[in-house]
């Protein structure tokens, strides 16, 4: 069994996932690269941080420009991990888009004193980042799949690549990519439940809606628990090239799904509690 063959929708419509209700503790976990929490996280993560540096210093002003990529994390991580992350850019609510390096055995996220010693612009060094993860997104063996059962099923795009959540960055281009007949006129209700997966669901018919508020959801908060790496359970609607939180901690351990007045008009009907 492939890393997500449990997730798919199979051949014959027969439901593999049973998840229904959106509840955990909605904690942060620091780390961005791994499992490990709380000290363990800062412990692992400045060990990262001191091994980087020899990385780093080895490489020459070529080889960190080609391993520069811009990658999603989870706002929450950055910020408990004490290292310094001011420079990042805010992609979406609980979601920033920040700088790493991909090295050949691991992947480095870096902290405002790394950028610092480059001596260049922020700007410049995200933009060649950005480049990097479209190089990345137009080389990477990702996988179009559909999650749950039958027509009652949504999409994902999965990959081994870490950065493959991180091509939500780039949402358009991606769907044209791996989904070139899908009808966008509605927009896109999506999430990026962890760094291999987007899950998604056009929103073209108030039938696609529907499926798209009440499974996008569910599909995100078992891909969040279960995946390798998690980086957010939260749900998103892109439209016209703007992304809008669709979800709010409900203070209870679970997540309140709130439509939009535009997908509210286009399902008939208003605000709802996940599962």
């Amino acid at each position: 069994m492939g890393l997500f063959d449990r997730w798919r929708a199979p051949a014959g419509g027969s439901a593999q996932s049973t998840t229904t209700a959106i509840r955990r503790p909605l904690l942060p976990v620091p780390d961005v690269d791994g499992p490990e929490i709380d000290e363990a996280v800062r412990a692992h993560l400045e060990r990262l941080t001191a091994a980087a540096e020899t990385d780093v210093d080895s490489l020459t002003p070529e080889q960190f420009d080609a391993a520069l990529t811009s990658r999603l994390v989870a706002r929450d991580r950055l910020q408990s991990t004490g290292l310094g992350f001011s420079y990042v850019v805010p992609f979406t609510d609980h979601i920033d888009e920040v700088l790493t390096l991909d090295l050949p055995t691991t992947v480095v996220t870096l902290p405002d004193s790394r950028l610092a010693a480059t001596r260049r612009y922020v700007p410049t060094l995200m933009g060649i980042g950005r480049s990097n993860l479209v190089r990345q997104m137009e080389a990477a063996d990702v996988e179009h799949v559909r999650l749950g059962s039958g027509r009652r099923s949504v999409s994902a795009l999965v990959g081994d690549s870490p950065y493959t959540a991180s091509f939500a960055r780039f949402l358009l281009d991606a769907v044209d990519r791996w989904m070139p007949r899908a009808d966008l006129h509605g927009g896109i209700v999506f999430a990026v439940p962890n760094r291999h997966s987007i899950v998604l669901q056009t929103c073209a018919t108030a039938a696609e809606t529907r499926l798209a508020l009440e499974l996008v959801p569910e599909q995100a908060a078992e891909m969040f628990d279960d995946g390798v790496g998690p980086v957010s359970p939260h749900v998103y609607h892109w439209y016209h090239r703007e992304i809008t939180c669709l979800t709010e901690d409900a203070g209870d351990g679970s997540l309140l799904v709130r439509p939009t007045p535009l997908l509210e008009g286009m399902m008939g009907r208003g605000g709802r509690r996940a599962g």
